[in-house]
Parts: C-alpha cells; structure tokens; sequence
C-alpha cells in the first residue's frame, strides 16, 4: 500500500549570519506571521511568505473550527468546511477557488495516516507527504512516511516538496526491500530526493532553486529510524497510560530544542526495569536552523538566538544550490505504546510541547491515526492557520502486543 499526499549552508558547515536588516520596517508587517520586515523585502525572513501578494481581506477567510473531511458528495472547501465547490472551481459558500492539494489525507489501514491542508493565510499548499506499508519477504510488515515542506521564498516550491516526498518515500522502500538497514535507507532515499528536487526541469536557469525540507520515519518491528533536513519536526508521543510522561515535562521547552532525554534514543529497558524506564514523549529531531547553529556555535543562548528575527531561518535542505545535503538520522526503540508524529512547522510554531501533544491525541491515534491528524491540523487551524500544516502519525506498539501490533500477522 502507498499513498501520496501533494500537499544556506549543507549540515555540518558553520553558516555566516545573513547581514543586518535595513532600519525601514513595513508597517503592517507579514500577512502570515505579522513580523516586521523592510520595507524592499519581497520574502518574509521569518516563514518565507511572498510579500508580492496582497492577503485575503479577514472578513473572506473566516477560521473553520474543524477539518473538512470528505463527504462522498464532491470535493471539500479546506477555508469554510462546505462541500460546495461549483463546476466553475469555486466554493459557492465563501467564494476561495479550489485546489484539490489544499486538502489532501490518507490512513493506509491504520497502520499511518496522514492530513495536509494549505492553512488560512498562504494561498496554496506547499507540503507534501508520501506514505506507504509493504510486506517484507520474511512476511514481517514496514511503515515509510516522509513529509516535506516548499521554502516559500523558492521557485515553485510545492513541486519541490511532492518530487522529494515521493522519491523519497518509493527509496526508501525499494532498499529496504533490497536487505538494506533503516538508518542507510534512510540516508539513500534522502540522498535520491535531493538529486531530484536538484534536477528540476529548468533548475538550472533559476537563480533561486526550488528547495523544500524533509523528514522521514521508518517503522520496523521493535525500532523507528527517524531522518531530516530542515526543520520539519518528528515526535514520540508516549501512551499517557503508560506513565512514560510527567505532567511539567517540556513547560518551557524552546520551539527548536530537543526533549529527548540523554540515553533514550537507540536504548531499550530490561525486563526488571522496562516499566520505569518507559520512553517518554520527546522531539527527535533538532531543526537545522539559524537559532540551532548559533547556539551550537556558542555565539547566543537559546533565550537570545530564539528572540532574534532570523531564527528560524533554516541553513540546510534540499535543492540545487542547498550544497552537499547530509541527512541526520536517529533510531529510538520505545518500550512502551505510543504514536510517532512528523510534521511540518505550520503545527509546530503553536504547539511544539511532546507531552502536550500526546495528551492532545492519545489513546485514540493508537486505532484511529487519520482522526487524531484531522484533530492536530483543526488545531493549527483554529490558532490562525498562518502557514502549511502536515501532520502523519504512525502508530506504534512495542513487540509482542498481539492484539494492537501492526507488525503482527
């Protein structure tokens, strides 16, 4: 099974910061995020947004208080929930032009689902995410899912994002399927999405490539291989059953730290402790972004480097002027129930606490992952929708859970 939804400097290098702005800040700032820009800025520094186009007047973009979800009678208007989209393409409620990509879910069996919505500000859906679940030849079954995020301030970023989740996701299977290890399939279907986006028909005329982030999840009985580029995002989200989380956990986390304790990540309890040492909610991932480097560089702490403007400005992706792109990669083998959770930052700029978004969806995304998607996307929705939001979330039990595995046969 497979589905598709359409929706700097290379890691490792040190990344000279961008110059200082010019003092002339544009009055009303972003139309997405509200940051103060030049006033001769065509890109938002912050999310990218493309200050050449006018927004959508407030009064023509209500909030939804829900995801549109397909009603088997047409296609759903992602800005006002109807199904009303007329035969001329346009919603007869609200008046927004449809785009099948403004919307796009999938939920392979259970095993992984997946929503993307366009969100209420950006007038087209930029992310992407590609999914699939294949039979190995020892019978045992695999979960892939990759989603992608377009840099706005690039040309033609939604193919950017679709070609790369798409490589990336077909890879990564296909070499798995050959005996290769996750974490190497990981870093080969990367590797197959850079060259990609990087051979766009017409990538070489533009001196701005088409660029877009990525992170990957690959679920194997007992292990998630977890790899990215960027600052797409994957959590573990701890059962709140299995009292792997405590409540404080993650209050004053910053939007780009990690929460993963020290020795969760590629270890397993024993059998006399397994129950105290269940893996906790945790982000997996560290954004590959300005306010991660200068940290890291030790030229800012987290408080300074997040409140400066151009922290989220992301130093590695991939494209054709992204360098040589190296993928970080990482394993966890949790010991206790829970979901993996990969997004894109249109969810994570509200809500980036692991705790808090495992309480939010769990036990419920353990048997439905597409209505616990639909929830985390309402959500981003409700709090302004300013950017793209993906969310795919793949359950996980550990092995030897008959009743709930979707590793067991």
């Amino acid at each position: 099974m497979d589905a598709t939804g359409l929706g700097g400097a290379p890691n490792g290098g040190e990344a000279a910061p961008p110059p200082e702005p010019p003092a002339t800040a544009v009055p009303d700032g972003c139309p997405s995020c509200g940051l103060a820009g030049d006033a001769d800025d065509r890109y938002c520094e912050s999310c990218g947004y493309d200050l050449d186009i006018p927004p959508t007047p407030v009064a023509e973009r209500p909030p939804p208080r829900r995801v549109p979800a397909p009603s088997g009678h047409g296609p759903v208007c992602s800005a006002c929930g109807t199904a009303t989209i007329g035969s001329d393409g346009w919603c007869e409620a609200c008046g927004r032009p449809f785009n099948p990509r403004d919307h796009v879910e999938s939920d392979l069996s259970g095993l992984v689902a997946m929503v993307s919505n366009r969100g209420l500000r950006h007038r087209r859906n930029e992310d992407s995410a590609a999914l699939r679940v294949f039979e190995m030849p020892d019978g045992s079954k695999r979960v892939v899912a990759v989603v992608c995020d377009g840099v706005s301030s690039s040309p033609r970023p939604d193919e950017a994002s679709a070609t790369a989740a798409t490589t990336a996701c077909a890879t990564m299977a296909a070499t798995l399927i050959e005996g290769c290890a996750p974490a190497k399939a990981t870093s080969a279907g990367v590797a197959a999405a850079a060259s990609a986006v990087a051979r766009m028909p017409g990538t070489e005329d533009q001196g701005n490539a088409p660029a877009c982030t990525l992170v990957s999840a690959i679920m194997t009985p007992g292990e998630i291989t977890v790899g990215w580029v960027g600052d797409s995002r994957a959590y573990w989200l701890a059962d709140p059953g299995s009292g792997a989380d405590d409540p404080a956990d993650g209050d004053d986390t910053l939007p780009g730290a990690s929460t993963l304790p020290r020795g969760a990540v590629e270890a397993s309890a024993g059998p006399d402790d397994e129950q105290d040492r269940r893996t906790p909610s945790a982000l997996l991932t560290e954004d590959d972004s300005w306010a991660t480097r200068m940290i890291a560089l030790g030229a800012m702490t987290e408080a300074e480097a997040y409140a400066d403007r151009r922290a989220h400005a992301i130093v590695s992706w991939l494209g054709a002027d992204a360098g040589e792109v190296r993928p970080r990669v990482t394993s966890v083998r949790p010991t206790g129930p829970g979901v993996l959770l990969l997004c894109s930052d249109g969810l994570w700029n509200y809500l980036s606490v692991a705790p808090t978004l495992a309480a939010m969806v769990l036990p419920d995304a353990l048997e439905q992952p597409l209505a616990a998607a639909r929830l985390l996307t309402g959500f981003a929705l409700d709090q302004g929708g300013a950017d793209n939001i993906t969310v795919a979330l793949i359950p996980y039990l550990p092995p030897g859970d008959a009743a709930r595995d979707p590793h067991h046969d």
